[in-house]
């Protein structure tokens, strides 16, 4: 028996045993992913090394799609009862043969390493780094081992700190470059997590009793804010593009890149209040505000907080995202330009979950392997999807 007739008896295998373990009514109540432990399957027949590889492909697989391809690919009788009828146990077969599959045929020729098939060097993450601009116009570069202390302002190469104090009160600039990511501890105790392609102005100290209000000028920035209680009263304001949140102490998410015409602030704990044009509403946790730029419409929804708020914990979640889309967060991510030839590419749609510490490379196989997309080629500081 070959070797893919062997992943495909397996696959059989896995898919049958899978529903003949539950019954009818089950079966239509329960979750895949709860009851198939797909990280033990992986690890007991698949090379290790390759494990967290494998499970991220297991995680973009189009299963219908994908199983249609297996199917072509190991020469499956297409009037041969398919294990899709099965439902959705028989994902898990799809998922053990797909990722199997794909390392088979690419592990000995094409594997993922930290340069690409031409030698030249891979496009490696986004670091922490930033410009900090104070408010006497001094520009202190951030990350890379620099260091620097005074005014009330201490820094290291990940985070920036401020220290209350009762100097005159003056405006700073923190600027995230592409390929980058910074922390800032601000005077009142709130925390911010800045994103790649992000700006925030803030002052270096606030007064108790007054509103205490900073800018997301462009990018996204996510807030842990010291509660009003501890500042006698004082609310906390972050202004971006026309729009106010008002907090009272909560943690939350405001992302208002130039390049998109929605600014969408979505709420983790606690209560804000969102004030844009004319309008306002109130978010509660697991929601977010939608403010449309061209349409000046704001809109409340359910916000799924693993998507929105995945970049915090060094993922990428892409759920049912156009590659036109995806394209603009791994530009900014990794600093490199992006062409798609081909209006039906473009518009391909992808679910997926990638770590941001991985070479861009793997990202792109990835894509590319599980989303009808042909080739794509670097140049230089470009990917060409073809």
């Amino acid at each position: 028996m070959t070797t893919l007739n062997k992943l495909y008896e397996l696959s059989r295998q896995i898919a049958l045993s899978l529903v003949k373990e539950k019954d009818p009514e089950e079966l239509k109540e329960t979750d895949l992913f709860e009851q198939t432990d797909k990280d033990y399957i992986f690890e007991n027949i698949t090379n290790p090394e390759k494990r967290r590889q494998r499970q991220l492909l297991s995680q973009q697989i189009d299963k219908k799609r994908g199983w249609e391809n297996i199917q072509k690919a190991i020469g499956a009788p297409v009037d041969k009862p398919p294990l899709w009828k099965y439902g959705k146990y028989a994902a898990a077969a799809v998922i053990v043969l797909g990722t199997l599959f794909y390392f088979a045929q690419h592990d000995s020729t094409n594997k993922i390493e930290t340069t690409v098939a031409s030698g030249k060097p891979a496009i490696v993450p986004g670091t922490d780094k930033a410009t900090l601009v104070l408010g006497n116009g001094q520009t202190i570069v951030l990350g890379n081992g620099n260091t620097y202390k005074g005014n009330g302002v201490t820094t290291n190469d990940k985070s920036v700190t401020y220290s209350d104090n009762n100097a005159a009160i003056e405006y700073n600039y923190l600027t995230i470059p592409c390929a980058g990511q910074f922390s800032l501890l601000l005077a009142d105790g709130t925390r911010v997590r800045l994103n790649s392609e992000t700006q925030l102005k803030f002052p270096n100290h606030f007064i108790d009793g007054k509103p205490r209000s900073v800018e997301l000028v462009y990018g996204e920035a996510y807030f842990e804010v010291s509660p009003s209680s501890a500042h006698k009263g004082s609310h906390f304001n972050v202004k971006t593009k026309g729009q106010n949140v008002e907090v009272l102490g909560t943690q939350f998410n405001i992302k208002a890149y130039k390049d998109e015409e929605n600014l969408i602030t979505t709420l983790k704990e606690g209560k804000v209040a969102i004030d844009y044009a004319d309008k306002k509403e109130e978010l509660h946790p697991g929601e977010q505000s939608v403010v449309n730029s061209v349409t000046s419409s704001l809109r409340i929804a359910p916000a799924n907080l693993d998507t929105e708020l995945a970049w915090i914990n060094g993922q990428f979640v892409f759920n049912d995202l156009t590659l036109k889309d995806i394209v603009k967060v791994l530009s900014r991510w990794y600093d490199v330009d992006f062409v798609i030839k081909g209006e039906t590419i473009k518009n391909e749609k992808f679910k997926g979950q990638f770590s941001k510490n991985q070479n861009l490379e793997v990202i792109l196989e990835l894509i590319k392997t599980t989303n009808q997309i042909k080739s794509y080629e670097i140049k230089e500081k470009t990917v060409i999807f073809k």
